[in-house]
């Protein structure tokens, strides 16, 4: 644990920076899941709406230290091409 003053402030400075992250990432993870299932079950419009959301998440995530740039741009780039397919599923049948 740390002892000295600048070690302690250091640990709770670091500690607001995780439960900020880890909020981050989650509202990153559940707009994502609503997107996907949103594209699954043919709602292509909610689907755009919610690809949007977090585009928009995941570009000011990754604008911080909270994601790195690639991994956002990988993030963006699955989430779209899941709905792309969705959409081409739901345009063959």
């Amino acid at each position: 644990m740390a002892r000295t003053p600048s070690a302690m402030k250091y640990h709770r400075q670091s500690e607001k920076r995780r439960l900020v992250n880890r909020a981050r990432k989650s509202t990153i993870r559940t707009f994502t899941k609503k997107a996907v299932a949103a594209a699954e079950t043919g709602d292509i419009e909610a689907a755009a709406k919610y690809q949007k959301v977090v585009q928009g998440l995941v570009d000011r995530a990754s604008k911080g230290s909270t994601l790195h740039k690639n991994t956002a741009a990988r993030r963006k780039a699955r989430l779209a091409k899941r709905i792309n397919a969705a959409r081409a599923n739901q345009e063959a049948a």
